[in-house]
């Protein structure tokens, strides 16, 4: 009998973490990762990146737009 490892990836290194959602929309996740052939973990590491994506992008949005209003004056606003 061979036992065989895993073979070396470039995948990252991963950390568990642990949250507490709806329990209905867990169902609905849980139901689309069955759907369109995604384990469950897939899915939720989809979700997480996606919504820190969005998260990003309006973090970005908010700081370039409080850039912009600090350069004007009260004076220039009147």
């Amino acid at each position: 009998m061979t036992i065989e490892t895993m073979p070396e990836t470039n995948a990252p290194k991963m950390t568990r973490i642990e949250i507490n959602v709806p329990t209905a929309l867990l169902a609905e996740a849980e139901a689309l990762a069955v759907i369109e052939g995604w384990k469950p973990a897939e899915l939720h590491r989809i979700f997480w990146e996606k919504g820190f994506a969005v998260h990003a992008e309006g973090s970005n949005k908010r700081l370039i737009n409080k850039s912009l209003r600090e350069k004007y004056t009260d004076k220039d606003l009147e």
